[in-house]
């Protein structure tokens, strides 16, 4: 009698075990893509704040950063080394060129800016149905040529 007993206690655990794995799988997958989706995330923001910085610098060191076809030879390096880094959506028409005065030093600095660019969640957004963040960063660089004459 005592083995019959024994068996029907393995079976009744082995259901619960079914039910509980059952029960706690779906959040373990929401965790799971969630830390995915995030460092992918983080990692196309790491890359477009080194494709900013990269813009900034070659910015930094023109002859003259407010001329018409600079912003243009920016953009296109901020997309490049977004690229480098392996973020290939960069969109080039959010990203800006401005010069601006300190107006404590008097140095000049360029700043070069991505706003409102969408950083997506493609399996946390599809199934919890959140959209993409959009954000906003800045690098900022002084100005290598502030002294020098313009010709």
């Amino acid at each position: 009698m005592r083995v019959l007993d024994r068996r029907w206690n393995r079976r009744k655990k082995r259901g619960a075990v079914i039910v509980e794995f059952a029960l706690i799988v779906p959040f373990l997958f929401i965790v799971i893509f969630g830390v995915i989706d995030f460092s992918r995330a983080y990692s196309q923001l790491n890359a477009i704040n080194a494709g900013l910085r990269e813009g900034a610098r070659f910015a930094s060191v023109m002859k003259d950063p407010a001329a018409a076809g600079a912003e243009a030879l920016v953009k296109s390096k901020v997309q490049a080394m977004a690229g480098v880094f392996g973020y290939n959506s960069l969109d080039a028409s959010k990203v800006s060129l401005t010069l601006a005065t300190d107006p404590g030093t008097g140095s000049q600095f360029v700043i070069v800016t991505v706003t409102a660019h969408p950083v997506p969640l493609p399996v946390l957004g599809k199934f919890l149905g959140l959209s993409p963040f959009s954000i906003t960063r800045s690098v900022r660089y002084r100005w290598e040529r502030t002294n020098e004459d313009l010709p």
